[in-house]
């Protein structure tokens, strides 16, 4: 499959069969990621390849925890809007693979001249978008499309990120690591209806200067 066909074929998967990655497989995935570009070449990303249940769930009641607390907080009618969102975020537990992607802290050099520059903080949050946060979507959109040349269903998910503080010590992640995105991996359920969400049309996002 080329790149082309990739991107233009790959859908949002969030029913999967029992099948395992193998670890040539998830090697050649998270590979993808490595080649990525990162902003002034820092990488300062890892990402952990979980096949273990008993860690996946852990994980999910991280996340189940974390909902549990900001419910308590709300009104009844808000209540059942995020009890419904509850569940979009912990189906990860019956994907054969899943992905925590973690972005390592390093100093951000452009944004250190701008404080000595004397900018305010809102000036330089307009001037500078959150360089190494877009390295890691380039990262991850890497994953993604070497997945779906595999023959592998993917979902780039961020809803279970609301429970990083418990899923940190699962994964015993290091005081300067934090969890940006999780992806759930394998191959599509024989059942599934999934179909690729509508996209704009190419008129409506595209402005030519010439």
């Amino acid at each position: 499959m080329d790149i082309l066909e990739a991107i233009d074929n790959r859908k949002t998967t969030r029913k999967f069969d029992s099948i395992k990655p193998t670890t040539e497989e998830i090697k050649r995935i998270i590979n993808s990621a490595r080649l990525a570009p990162s902003a002034i070449n820092a990488q300062n990303w890892k990402f952990i390849a979980v096949l273990n249940d008993d860690v996946k769930n852990k994980m999910a009641n991280s996340v189940l925890n974390a909902y549990e607390k900001i419910i308590a907080n709300l009104n009844n009618e808000t209540k059942a809007q995020v009890e419904r969102y509850k569940g979009h975020s912990t189906f990860f537990t019956h994907a054969p693979l899943v992905i925590v992607c973690v972005e390592e802290k390093a100093p951000a050099f452009m944004e250190g001249i701008l404080e000595k520059a004397e900018f305010s903080p809102e000036e330089i949050k307009l001037m500078r978008p959150d360089s190494y946060l877009l390295s890691m979507g380039g990262a991850i959109e890497n994953i993604l499309l070497t997945a779906h040349s595999l023959g592998y269903g993917s979902c780039w998910m961020v809803a279970p990120v609301l429970g990083e503080s418990g899923m940190r010590e699962v994964l015993n992640l290091k005081e300067n690591q934090k969890i940006v995105s999780i992806l759930s991996i394998g191959r599509p359920a024989k059942d599934s209806t999934e179909k690729r969400s509508p996209k704009k049309d190419l008129n409506e996002i595209m402005e030519i200067v010439e």
